[in-house]
């Protein structure tokens, strides 16, 4: 049965506030966009997941855009990149022997989204949390740069 409305995956989320990025996305959104180079986002996660396995995130602002936008279940929206590099650097905390395997990439032909099944184990409060599921969602802009992402637990 159709309802006669239109999904669209590219638009901001419906729990994120108005003014986080909303009417920037919308203009990307309408506009022509040039295609990144094909593998460039699953590089990009590559170096993301590096960054989360050796607990070292100096460099992870450099992946995204300064207005980026992080969402993820239970937490308030992360907005700029140096919000989101504080956001991770303390989710990292108490965490050793990071391992993040990825069990799907799959990225878009003109190189702007990728979406990628995952799981992370850790060390953490005196015991071995393995193979915890998960599900990031990228977009990137015209330099490549993460401008959205979006995390599953």
């Amino acid at each position: 049965m159709s309802l006669g409305c239109t999904v669209r995956a590219d638009y901001p989320s419906a729990t994120a506030p108005a003014n986080v990025g909303a009417i920037e996305h919308r203009i990307r959104a309408q506009r022509v966009l040039k295609e990144l180079d094909v593998g460039h986002a699953a590089d990009v996660w590559t170096k993301l997941a590096g960054m989360l396995e050796a607990s070292d995130v100096d460099d992870l602002g450099e992946l995204y855009h300064y207005d980026a936008l992080y969402l993820e279940p239970y937490n308030p929206p992360h907005n700029g990149n140096l919000l989101i590099q504080a956001y991770i650097k303390d989710y990292l905390a108490g965490k050793d022997d990071i391992d993040v395997d990825e069990k799907r990439v799959i990225e878009s032909e003109d190189g702007r989204h990728l979406a990628v099944e995952w799981t992370i184990s850790y060390n953490a409060g005196g015991r071995r949390w393995n193979e915890l599921p998960r599900a990031t969602m990228l977009e990137f802009d015209d330099d490549g740069l993460i401008v959205y992402q979006r995390d599953y637990t």
